[in-house]
């Protein structure tokens, strides 16, 4: 059978990955599946295991950069459980690459956790294109800014004054986001998309596709 093709569109949050690949699967003529770390963080997962919840330490926990400053910037760090879980997340792409499925998928390729890591481990002799998509930070931060940040809150789960919260620790997440994500800079294509907008970001994916198979993740297993 003819493997599928897996395409990886690595960002930060407002970096454009979910309009990217939602673009993508939308306007291509072939079959892609579609899946993403939002899907995966907010639906897949159990919410008291996520970093707001109350067993976060078991699955995502959201932890200080600096132990000595605990108002500062944080940091994800995994449990048993959200280790497991992204092994099987990882496996599930893989998966569908051998069933000869298509699928495009928007991710945090963290290296510490070693979530890209095991991505690389997982997809070995299949057919994957990383793409990068890195606006600079103040874009960033501006158009997160503009976005709610309150929708799909657990409330019941986490309490009324969740929201805040919540808000809190994702803008104290950001900086250590924008740093472990693009701490790797071995990509298939990197695109700014401060300058592109989706539809050319989707036309310079498939142009890349149409000239072969890519080559990031054998380099990386490589190095």
């Amino acid at each position: 059978m003819t493997l599928g093709q897996i395409v990886v569109v690595n960002g930060t949050s407002g970096s454009g990955k979910s309009t990217t690949c939602e673009l993508f699967q939308k306007t291509r003529e072939d079959y892609w599946l579609l899946y993403g770390i939002d899907h995966f963080t907010a639906q897949t997962l159990p919410a008291k295991f996520g970093h707001h919840g109350p067993l976060a330490a078991q699955g995502i926990e959201a932890v200080p950069v600096d132990p000595a400053d605990p108002d500062g910037p944080l940091r994800w760090r995994f449990g048993p459980e959200g280790t497991k879980a992204f092994a099987a997340l990882h496996e599930w792409m893989a998966a569908t690459s051998r069933q000869g499925l298509n699928v495009v998928f928007d991710h945090l390729l963290m290296s510490d956790p070693p979530v890209l890591q095991d991505l690389v481990a997982r997809t070995e002799g299949l057919p994957v294109l990383l793409v990068t998509l890195k606006p600079p930070f103040e874009v960033l931060e501006r158009r997160v800014a503009e976005r709610r940040m309150d929708k799909k809150i657990p409330t019941d789960l986490l309490g009324e004054d969740a929201a805040a919260k919540i808000i809190d620790r994702l803008t104290r997440l950001r900086p250590w986001f924008y740093e472990e994500v693009y701490r790797n800079a071995v990509s298939d294509l990197t695109i700014d998309t401060s300058v592109h907008g989706p539809e050319a970001v989707c036309a310079m994916i498939s142009a890349r596709l149409a000239q072969g198979p890519g080559t990031a993740f054998d380099e990386l297993r490589a190095a």
